[in-house]
């Protein structure tokens, strides 16, 4: 890992121990996540001593990325700066997934299907062939398994797990919040109530006015 990506995921998880203790403790995460296959992050994961974020630190900017969709579509989350971003990591054989994403499914239904001022995006890690721990199914499985599902918005194939990896994602599922101007302002690793996804989406689309 680099120097400047070090100091980059160190001063983003120092910006959500004030977020973390809220939204964590809202979102009632009565059920426990997923664990993961071979996506988990290697090494040691940094730790904070500093303990919260002071009211003048910076605030932290969304990793960029172009994925794509179940449809063939591409998407990168610089294109949907203006909106808020709802970005939910998942798998297909996590339950606790499998839990929420009809309320996902209704949420991006309700906000005009990425049209207005919410986006909502999911990602996937999908076998690579490689014969290794991944448990996910390859693309085409993933589409079926969608369509039996009825999900429908849009899914991203992260097909090398670099999102995953740069995400830190340790467990499934795991829900950030994204500001319209493209900032982390929510976190969440477990499945979520939709009056929790309503509560924290509402408030930030409140706050583009």
């Amino acid at each position: 890992m680099t120097s400047s990506s070090y100091d980059r995921r160190r001063k983003l998880r120092r910006a959500w121990i004030p977020l973390l203790a809220v939204f964590l403790v809202l979102a009632l995460l009565a059920t426990a996540s997923c664990g993961k296959g071979k996506t988990e992050p290697t090494g040691e994961t940094e730790t904070d001593s500093e303990g919260a974020l002071e009211p003048d630190e910076e605030k932290i900017k969304r990793y960029d990325f172009t994925l794509t969709d179940q449809y063939g579509a591409e998407h990168s989350l610089a294109q949907y700066e203006g909106k808020v971003i709802f970005l939910n990591f998942w798998a297909s054989w996590c339950s606790n997934c499998i839990t929420e994403m009809p309320d996902i499914e209704q949420l991006y239904k309700d906000h005009g299907l990425n049209a207005g001022d919410l986006a909502v995006l999911g990602v996937i890690y999908p076998d690579d062939g490689s014969g290794g721990a991944q448990r996910e199914m390859d693309p085409e499985g993933i589409k079926q398994f969608l369509l039996d599902k009825d999900i429908s918005f849009p899914i991203l194939m992260d097909l090398d797990g670099q999102v995953f990896m740069d995400y830190r994602i340790v467990g499934l599922p795991t829900t950030y919040i994204i500001d319209h101007e493209g900032y982390f302002i929510g976190y969440a690793q477990g499945a979520m109530q939709r009056e929790i996804m309503d509560y924290y989406v509402d408030r930030a689309i409140a706050e583009m006015n």
